[in-house]
């Protein structure tokens, strides 16, 4: 692998690492093309979307180098973000070589979560029970959102593995969810407030990075990467209404 190929390599490995972790299209471009700088390439440009990421940039032979990878599975890393983020500052300041940086940034994308399955599972029903409790439900409301809150979670995140379409498992595990919140309200009709347990229970699904992230790229005027990120959060919602619009149904 020659010189050139190598910072090509690297660029789209902070790229890629970024995008699927949830970062915003601005950061990623910029990241890249700082890296880019740094190991005397000119003429740097990149353009990237939620799927996808092209680059290029004029090598030290004046040669124009293009590449373009594809992205289908994506997730919500912060920690990831933040860690290719700091190795882009150390090779941009001279702390580090691009070896050191190619070699870290492997190291970030085999990374796992820093949380089990379970905690997150737990974090995911607590942060359920809360909302219920901070809309207006009470106490007694709290338990069985946490519970349908967690089993959203886990349940959304194991389908996602079998399920092409994350559509169809945000509809399933928000469906699941939303039948034990319904279940537990017929098991304790006076005490429960079925609306108020079911909202709790599909928090663990609001698309709250994605809209987020639209919302910045569209300011910034990266329309398609904003329409793009806009569109996805809106299935997710879409998929969680019509969940709790066929619990309620029954």
């Amino acid at each position: 692998m020659t010189s050139n190929n190598y910072v090509m390599e690297t660029c789209l490995l902070a790229g890629e690492i970024m995008i699927r972790n949830g970062a915003e299209t601005y950061r990623v471009e910029e990241t890249m093309t700082h890296i880019a700088h740094a190991a005397g390439m000119k003429s740097v440009h990149s353009s990237v979307t939620t799927t996808s990421i092209t680059f290029s940039f004029k090598d030290n032979n004046g040669v124009d180098r293009t590449r373009m990878i594809r992205m289908r599975d994506r997730t919500i890393n912060l920690n990831k973000v933040t860690l290719v983020n700091q190795v882009s500052r150390h090779f941009v300041s001279g702390e580090i070589t691009l070896d050191e940086a190619h070699i870290q940034l492997e190291e970030i994308q085999r990374m796992r979560f820093q949380f089990s399955d379970r905690v997150l599972n737990l974090a995911a029903g607590i942060g359920s029970g809360s909302f219920a409790v901070l809309i207006g439900g009470t106490f007694l409301d709290f338990f069985p959102s946490a519970i349908a809150g967690a089993i959203v979670f886990a349940s959304a995140n194991y389908l996602y593995r079998f399920l092409k379409i994350p559509f169809f498992a945000e509809l399933s595990a928000s469906f699941l969810g939303g039948m034990f919140t319904l279940i537990a309200s017929w098991l304790f009709p006076n005490h429960l407030h079925l609306g108020v347990m079911i909202i709790g229970a599909m928090i663990p699904l609001f698309p709250g990075v994605a809209l987020t992230n639209s919302v910045r790229d569209l300011m910034a005027g990266d329309l398609v990467a904003g329409m793009a990120r806009g569109v996805e959060a809106g299935l997710t919602a879409l998929a969680v209404a019509v969940a709790a619009a066929a619990v309620l149904s029954l």
